[in-house]
């Protein structure tokens, strides 16, 4: 509760809106715009990827820590990389074109907590579920995301590396 407590004073520090005007709760990908500012997005399928991913890899690096554990370090993970991720410098590193319509400008509040719940989520869904499946799932999403939207963790990492 502390991480998400900190997150949201940190995001309102960096003046994120609290979400968008628009009355939805999921941005489609023709609605481009409203990424990052509804509850939920197409990114949200890759927060789930990246919380079913951490609890992988920290269940095999701790595999006698709790379940409340396993979910305080998953959420702790994504709320560390949501207040990163909005900073400025991070908007500026990934590298979008002005006029590009995925042209990222940040996270709403709302969105931020979305994809911090996406990621728990993530967490709880691959616990009965073995790295292997985990893992392909992960690839399977990514390649999903990649041709629906055009972007991913692929394509934004090539990106803000000026691949």
């Amino acid at each position: 509760m502390l991480a998400l407590a900190a997150k949201l004073v940190l995001l309102a520090m960096v003046g994120r809106p609290l979400g968008c005007d628009c009355g939805q709760i999921w941005a489609m990908p023709g609605e481009a715009r409203l990424n990052s500012r509804t509850l939920l997005d197409p990114y949200s399928l890759l927060h789930l990827v990246f919380g079913a991913v951490l609890m992988k890899l920290v269940r095999w690096q701790r595999p006698d820590w709790p379940l409340w554990t396993l979910l305080a370090a998953a959420i702790v993970s994504s709320t560390v990389w949501e207040v990163v991720e909005n900073l400025p410098v991070t908007i500026a590193m990934f590298g979008y074109s002005p006029n590009d319509p995925l042209a990222y400008g940040g996270d709403s509040i709302l969105n931020s907590l979305g994809d911090t719940a996406a990621v728990a989520l993530g967490a709880v869904l691959a616990l009965p579920l073995a790295p292997p499946v985990v893992a392909g799932l992960a690839v399977a999403v990514e390649l999903a995301v990649s041709l629906w939207i055009g972007d991913g963790f692929a394509i934004t990492l090539s990106r803000a590396l000026g691949l």
